[in-house]
């Protein structure tokens, strides 16, 4: 059975982009718990296919090249799905958006030791498990302004987030700007952050 066609038997799911990631992972998980049934998805449409009532937990690995919008719908609709649903996020250390629009998952650094992550997913899928403790210390952003700010770190213009989203540029311009004092990125700061995720 192949590893994509097993999602909605799964254990754990793990979210990624990138082939090489996910297999590292479900190495490193099967290493040290071989009983769990462990699978991979990459976008939403795969993430249909999770009905099953055995999933435990979910692991979204994201680097400068996710599609921050199907990470985001993706981790949602899991949750909406299965309630409690633990979440583990590996990302990169400085990263300011992905706490903005993920704030209530637990979030290790790509370059944690191996150990570490392996017990940061055993932690969250014990039964026992005390309720993460609140991880972000940036204020919460709306729903409106999480789609706004997906789209800004994939490259968009506020024309384009007019656009796709069907709301006037003046919206956009008051969304970015509201974005970007929340989370305390000056102008300069902002063309690096955003413009280094499409490098």
């Amino acid at each position: 059975m192949s590893l994509k066609s097993s999602v909605s038997n799964a254990n754990v799911l793990i979210y990624s982009e990138d082939h090489f990631s996910a297999m590292g992972l479900i190495t490193l998980i099967k290493l040290y718990r071989p009983n769990l049934r462990v699978s991979y998805i990459s976008s939403l449409e795969e993430a249909s296919r999770a009905t099953g009532s055995k999933l435990r937990i979910l692991v979204a690995v994201a680097t400068q090249a996710t599609n921050l919008m199907s990470l985001m719908q993706t981790t949602h609709y899991l949750r909406e799905l299965k309630e409690e649903l633990p979440c583990l996020l590996l990302c990169e250390d400085f990263d300011p958006v992905l706490p903005a629009l993920l704030p209530d998952m637990l979030r290790l650094s790509l370059n944690a030791p191996i150990r570490t992550v392996f017990e940061s997913i055993t932690g969250l899928m014990s039964k026992k498990r005390a309720k993460p403790q609140e991880l972000s210390v940036l204020p919460l952003l709306t729903h409106r302004q999480r789609e706004v700010l997906c789209l800004l770190a994939s490259g968009s213009s506020a024309q384009e987030v007019s656009s796709t989203l069907g709301i006037s540029l003046k919206t956009a311009y008051v969304h970015r700007r509201d974005i970007l004092t929340r989370l305390n990125i000056g102008p300069s700061y902002y063309r690096g952050v955003f413009t280094g995720r499409l490098a």
